[in-house]
């Protein structure tokens, strides 16, 4: 079979563009996909200008295409890609793992290739268009079952019965229970618990934008909330019954003095609630 390949331009906002397949389109400023059912993979691949917001973007396009192939026609590209291989060209020479992709990634650019319509492209020389790409299969037609020519038999006709006496049912009458309401003093408390909450995220988050400009906090399964910044995680933290409480292991990615300053920061904003 066949295999097809192509490549897209993440746009701001999430967008994703087709492009020309080539390793010029590997620039500082981009974020690149590359679909390919040679190697059964997605890359990921990040310019060194990226922003951790471009990039987070740009992954769950990437994980996007991994799960459901890039349709063009009626073609599925990448419909059975297994991995997602990303890459980030400021690590590239001084992390192994992303110099080992990043030389996987360039020498599938650099293999011989054909140019199709809608810009994808074959290693097939002698392929046509990928109208032959893997597509949903079709349904078999279920063979249907021959009708017996057996004649019916004869049933003689069932004796009427006779109708029995109607029996009055007695009713009886219930009242139905008041459900009962919740005070109003509660729901007030509830509300005000809501808010404390989401004020204590808040400061937070503007503790550490005194310090970094371009972060990424997304909240987890648990109901924990992660925080992250373009050199790595910065701190995961949960609020039980009120009160914030940081995981192990936050804040150890950056410099004590900072560390500090945000948790200063913190307190002071807090104390804006009592």
């Amino acid at each position: 079979m066949t295999d097809y390949g192509i490549m897209f331009n993440v746009l701001e906002g999430g967008v994703i563009e087709p492009i020309d397949w080539s390793k010029d389109q590997l620039q500082p400023d981009r974020s690149i996909i590359v679909l390919d059912e040679s190697t059964m993979a997605v890359y990921l691949w990040h310019g060194q200008k990226q922003g951790l917001v471009a990039r987070r973007t740009a992954l769950r396009q990437a994980e996007s295409l991994k799960g459901h192939g890039y349709t063009i026609g009626k073609s599925i590209i990448g419909r059975d890609v297994k991995q997602l291989k990303e890459i980030d060209a400021r690590k590239v020479g001084r992390v192994q793992e992303e110099t080992e992709l990043n030389e996987e990634l360039q020498e599938l650019l650099d293999k011989k290739h054909k140019k199709l319509d809608n810009y994808a492209i074959t290693f097939d020389m002698e392929a046509g268009a990928p109208s032959a790409a893997r597509g949903a299969p079709k349904p078999k037609p279920k063979p249907q079952e021959a009708q017996s020519s057996k004649p019916e038999p004869k049933t003689e006709p069932e004796p009427k019965p006779k109708p029995k006496p109607r029996l009055e049912p007695e009713i009886k009458t219930t009242t139905a229970p008041k459900e009962p309401t919740a005070p109003k003093a509660e729901a007030k408390k509830t509300e005000a618990q809501d808010s404390t909450t989401q004020a204590k995220i808040a400061f937070v988050m503007v503790a550490i934008l005194d310090h970094y400009d371009d972060i990424w906090i997304s909240k987890k399964d648990n109901d924990t909330y992660s925080v992250e910044m373009m050199d790595g995680p910065i701190c995961t933290f949960s609020i039980s019954d009120g009160n914030l409480k940081f995981s192990s292991g936050s804040f150890s990615g950056i410099s004590k003095d900072i560390k500090t300053a945000i948790q200063k920061r913190f307190v002071e904003l807090n104390k804006l609630l009592k």
